[in-house]
């Protein structure tokens, strides 16, 4: 069997008690407390899904720097 990949949130994910699955050659959360604690802690709250194992995408060139400063937080 391979080992699973994992995204750079996985150890965060398993401190808040995450139930991990394979996904696609990944280690992903599926659940935390459960589905309705986690619908209303979205509704009343907010939530954020972990894409980072979605793709990649490489930043080259003399002004890539400048370029993503302006585009990200």
């Amino acid at each position: 069997m391979n080992k699973l990949k994992t995204t750079s949130l996985n150890d965060v994910h398993k401190h808040l008690g995450a139930r991990m699955v394979p996904f696609a050659g990944w280690e992903m959360p599926v659940q935390y407390e459960g589905i309705i604690a986690e619908s209303n802690a979205v509704r009343k709250k907010s939530g954020i899904f972990d894409v980072s194992h979605m793709g990649r995408v490489l930043f080259s060139g003399s002004d890539a720097s400048n370029l993503l400063d302006s585009v990200l937080s």
